[in-house]
């Protein structure tokens, strides 16, 4: 006879729950919820039970993904109390953004700052201190072009002054090693020379300016906001800080700094939410819709988002794998097709869960566009500095 804690040696019978031992009338009890499958006594099960406690993966993920492609029918049967056959709104956009950001750090690249060519930046191949200054100079009032525009244009601006400064000194740095014994003075000289731009902000760094007339220092020369506690302030100079050193780590590579902006992006999007539900509901006062509601409207909105990012980054990777012309005019094509789709989408998933006049309709969501642009701007401006001073 098995002692009272012991294994059995067989299988529970499924005709009553392993767990409170009631009676089962289904695949499920209905005392205390647990499956009449035991994971431990076969592999399919065992596979079944992990992908259901991640991704509920028992036939709602893809039911709730195909009718998440037509517009607004997920969220509308989920508000009319049908919800058993789909996940729940929460769950799915985590889920689609956690995924979705994974996808994109393993297939988004860009051109490293500086000039990045064949595997080497512009820099490697000046000669003289003299040509990596005018290189310098040349790179970064390209940038300055560049980013001329566009509401996160100072943060990038930022960033790419910093990589561009980072990779010349790094070059500087590399001239003055290996330059003739005889010349130690003037190594000296570009030494001290460095220092001075270091001093003057134009050293590999994101944050340095000067502060009361004197340069900025996190510890002996904080900048300090009267409006602000100090642990605020405190916060916001360990953040400089760190953005500074990561900089100077990151140097020139590009694709550092867009990994370290695609890991603060999903947190960022997250808190975006119940300020996007805010906003439909003012769009929406008197029609009696409640808050959470909204909530639902806009956490299914954005999985849907997530779904067109996600084709983007798939597409680019794919893009990126068969390089060529076809393949880069096909990408192309499908970048402005997926993208397109966006606004009708979603205009027509508002008119089709909240009803009404389609002028008030179009009006309406030419009012939460704007603020959500604003938002969004916001956001990415939020996930660059959060990613480059983490």
């Amino acid at each position: 006879m098995n002692p009272p804690d012991a294994l059995p040696d067989a299988p529970h019978a499924h005709g009553a729950c392993e767990n409170c031992d009631t009676s089962l009338q289904g695949h499920y009890c209905h005392t205390c919820g647990q499956s009449a499958h035991n994971p431990l006594k076969h592999v399919g099960h065992a596979i079944e039970e992990v992908f259901e406690s991640f991704w509920h993966l028992d036939g709602r993920i893809f039911r709730t993904l195909r009718d998440l492609l037509v517009p607004g029918r997920v969220a509308l049967n989920y508000l009319r109390g049908k919800r058993v056959g789909y996940v729940q709104p929460l769950r799915l956009f985590v889920i689609l953004t956690l995924f979705t950001f994974f996808v994109g750090k393993l297939t988004l690249h860009a051109d490293d700052f500086g000039g990045h060519v064949k595997g080497t930046t512009l820099f490697d191949t000046a000669q003289t201190a003299d040509e990596v200054e005018a290189r310098r100079d040349a790179e970064l009032t390209r940038l300055g072009q560049q980013f001329n525009d566009g509401a996160t244009g100072g943060p990038a601006l930022g960033i790419g002054i910093g990589a561009i400064n980072a990779a010349a000194e790094q070059r500087l740095a590399e001239l003055a090693k290996t330059a003739p014994q005889g010349a130690a003075g003037n190594a000296v000289q570009r030494a001290t020379a460095v220092a001075g731009r270091t001093a003057q902000g134009r050293g590999g760094s994101f944050f340095n300016h000067q502060v009361g007339g004197k340069p900025w220092d996190p510890e002996t020369n904080p900048i300090v906001i009267d409006s602000w506690p100090g642990f605020a302030n405190k916060w916001l100079n360990h953040r400089l800080d760190n953005a500074n050193a990561n900089v100077a780590r990151m140097g020139g590579k590009t694709d550092l700094y867009v990994q370290a902006v695609l890991t603060a992006l999903p947190g960022a999007l997250f808190f975006l939410m119940p300020v996007f539900a805010l906003v439909l509901r003012v769009a929406y006062l008197g029609r009696g819709i409640g808050y959470l509601e909204h909530l639902v409207v806009a956490l299914y909105s954005h999985a849907w988002l997530m779904l067109v990012l996600l084709a983007t980054f798939l597409v680019a990777g794919l893009g990126n794998a068969l390089a060529g012309p076809v393949v880069n005019a096909t990408t192309d094509v499908v970048y402005v097709l997926l993208w397109l789709s966006v606004p009708v989408y979603l205009i027509w998933m508002q008119q089709r869960v909240y009803g009404g006049n389609v002028v008030l309709t179009l009006l309406r969501y030419l009012f939460i566009g704007s603020i959500y642009t604003v938002l969004v701007s916001l956001v990415v401006t939020y996930a660059v500095l959060a990613g480059i001073s983490s």
